[in-house]
């Protein structure tokens, strides 16, 4: 069965892609002889352009493989994947600077392929990124896109991606750290406008984590605690409390508040034993790292 073949396929690619993102490439080629329809098209192209985009920079390298998703036979331009790789492609040629195809698209669309540049960009080229990113913001507030439109949350999720990637840079630059903060900001923005309390909270404890980051304690503290309030609004959901106990826990110990920092660990603790079976694995790693920090912590 094709199609199971290659949601498989697809599957086992997101699951390699972060530790071997050119092994994954090299495999794409593969995949082109198992689609069978539309939806399995689409998955490809968003596996491509994360691969060769965002984790390459092989800008070329996503072009041809999309050239050759196009050559198939189930492919329709009028169907999703058609616009869904007119975009992916604009963005390519954008983020190589190769060439600027976004005044053909409607708004939306170019909202949305300037976003996904500024993520292929963002570990690459920060200020290019951050002009990116902000242009894409002010594009979507001037033509007060609804909440309807994918062009919004387009951008919380990219700007989300960003600001935890460069969280996790060792050593990063001026650039890359304000880079990191106007994304939790724009993640913060726009999820206000495309997503749930769920995702509020959730760009909060970012938010939280990127002042940490760049050393801006009170204002990471602060995000923390939004975050805890907006999941105590919600019957403190185990899994949203976590976050916001971790959060504050990271805060403190950032700031070397001995006790805050063990009142938040505790917390935490209390939150992690109500957690589904599901979840406990999402978060041990993260309760982990702090019960190192409290062995560790001043």
């Amino acid at each position: 069965n094709p199609m199971s073949d290659l949601t498989a396929f697809i599957d086992q690619a997101w699951q390699d892609h972060g530790d071997d993102p050119r092994g994954v490439a090299d495999r794409l080629p593969q995949a082109l002889a198992l689609v069978a329809d539309d939806n399995g098209l689409l998955g490809l192209i968003g596996l491509a352009h994360h691969v060769l985009g965002e984790h390459l920079g092989a800008w070329q390298e996503g072009l041809d493989y999309g050239e050759q998703l196009r050559a198939l036979p189930v492919f329709d331009a009028v169907l999703n994947s058609g616009a869904s790789l007119s975009r992916v492609q604009a963005a390519l040629k954008l983020s190589g600077a190769l060439a600027d195809e976004r005044a053909a698209l409607s708004t939306s669309d170019q909202v949305r392929v300037t976003v996904m540049a500024a993520a292929n960009l963002a570990s690459r080229d920060a200020t290019r990124a951050a002009s990116l990113l902000q242009q894409a913001c002010d594009d979507a507030l001037a033509a007060a896109l609804p909440a309807s439109d994918p062009a919004p949350r387009s951008i919380a999720a990219s700007a989300n991606g960003i600001a935890g990637t460069l969280e996790e840079k060792p050593a990063r630059t001026t650039g890359e750290t304000a880079l990191m903060l106007a994304a939790a900001e724009a993640a913060r923005r726009f999820w206000e406008v495309a997503g749930t309390w769920l995702e509020v909270e959730r760009a909060e404890y970012r938010l939280a984590m990127s002042c940490t980051q760049a050393g801006q304690l009170e204002r990471a503290r602060g995000h923390a605690q939004q975050c805890l309030a907006i999941a105590q609004a919600h019957d403190s959901v185990a899994l949203e409390a976590f976050f916001g106990y971790e959060a504050l826990a990271v805060v403190e110990r950032a700031a070397g508040n001995a006790a805050a920092f063990a009142a938040a660990v505790s917390a935490a603790r209390v939150a992690f034993a109500r957690l589904s079976e599901g979840d406990v694995g999402w978060c041990q790693a993260s309760l982990d790292k702090l019960l190192v920090g409290q062995s560790q912590s001043p």
